[in-house]
């Protein structure tokens, strides 16, 4: 008995586990099986950037493309496409394996989303050309959302309390957020605005709301000095100089003589506009207005905002900026004519 009882438990420590083995694999093969092979038609799937396996794995599972989430990623991992997938938007069939799925996904058949990287201080305009460039939609249908006044016009759905403290007849030029974005070649003008905006409320509105509150400011005042000042300006510190420059500029009821916003106006880029330039008659050429212009002239990145808010207390009056970024400090206009003379001819 003793003998006949080792050799069934030797048989049974070597068929127990293959049984074992065998039911997983079994399960396994069964559970990256198409959901149904008589389908013919596809199910649009639209995966987000930066989403990871198993979301992308629980989507296809509620979107009915596949059979056992954790069978579609362990079918991801053998297949050595973990790091292969990508986001985008994709035709999938529920006649397609799971395994043939994986493949799909990383293979980005279907369009990809697009990199679009907004440079600080760029107007709606130049925005919608990049877009365009970029086979986003037209310029001039993203210019005209820009150009909206009420943003629930464009999003009927979404609320962005931070966009009530402008005039009425303000755009949406200064609010939208310069950053790098992911965009389907099909996004609508609209919904490039609303991921715009919503980056600028997390990145300023809650980001810098402190800063804000503290300062006893505006919004919109903060993001208007803060477009002048990134068009000035290169540097973190001259940022903060320049900002406190016009604040104690505004405070005294001194013009700001932006050559920024004279800029704005000609369409020029003129490290020193004309006579002629800063007489042009406009609201935005602040040579010839006192106070901040009626509006954004760009839109400004998260360090011109924070210089805006932070800036850096000197005793300066003037400022330039000579072609290759440095930039000369005066107290004086006198001091200030004698550093155009020096640095600018």
């Amino acid at each position: 008995m003793s003998r006949r009882l080792a050799a069934l438990r030797a048989t049974l420590s070597f068929v127990v586990p293959v049984v074992i083995v065998g039911a997983a694999a079994a399960w396994f093969f069964v559970q990256l099986q198409p959901v149904d092979r008589t389908r013919t038609e596809t199910v649009t799937l639209t995966v987000e950037a930066g989403a990871g396996l198993q979301a992308i794995a629980k989507q296809l599972k509620q979107a009915g493309l596949i059979r056992n989430p954790l069978a579609f990623q362990i079918a991801v991992g053998l297949a050595g496409l973990s790091k292969d997938l990508q986001a985008g938007m994709f035709e999938v069939s529920p006649a397609s394996s799971a395994t043939a799925i994986a493949r799909q996904l990383a293979g980005a058949t279907g369009p990809r989303e697009v990199t679009v990287t907004m440079i600080e201080g760029w107007t709606s305009r130049q925005i919608a050309e990049l877009l365009q460039a970029k086979a986003i939609g037209s310029a001039e249908a993203f210019v005209a959302a820009a150009q909206t006044t009420d943003s629930r016009t464009i999003l009927p759905d979404d609320r962005f309390d931070f966009l009530a403290g402008r005039p009425a007849t303000a755009s949406l030029e200064g609010y939208l957020f310069p950053d790098t974005y992911r965009f389907f070649p099909d996004a609508t003008p609209a919904e490039v605005v609303k991921k715009m905006l919503t980056n600028f409320e997390a990145k300023v509105v809650v980001g810098l709301g402190d800063d804000l509150a503290a300062s006893n400011r505006t919004l919109f005042d903060v993001i208007r000095l803060a477009s002048i000042v990134e068009r000035e300006v290169r540097t973190d510190r001259d940022r903060r100089l320049a900002a406190d420059i016009f604040w104690r500029r505004l405070a005294a009821g001194i013009a700001l003589q932006s050559d920024a916003t004279v800029n704005y106006v000609t369409g020029k880029s003129a490290l020193q506009p004309t006579i002629a330039d800063t007489e042009v008659d406009s609201p935005y050429n602040t040579y010839r207005n006192r106070g901040l212009p009626p509006g954004p002239i760009g839109n400004p990145g998260l360090s011109s905002i924070q210089a805006v808010l932070r800036p850096e207390a000197n005793g300066n009056f003037y400022f330039l900026t000579d072609a290759s970024g440095t930039v000369y400090y005066a107290k004086t206009f006198e001091e200030h004519v004698a550093n155009k003379q020096r640095y600018l001819q």
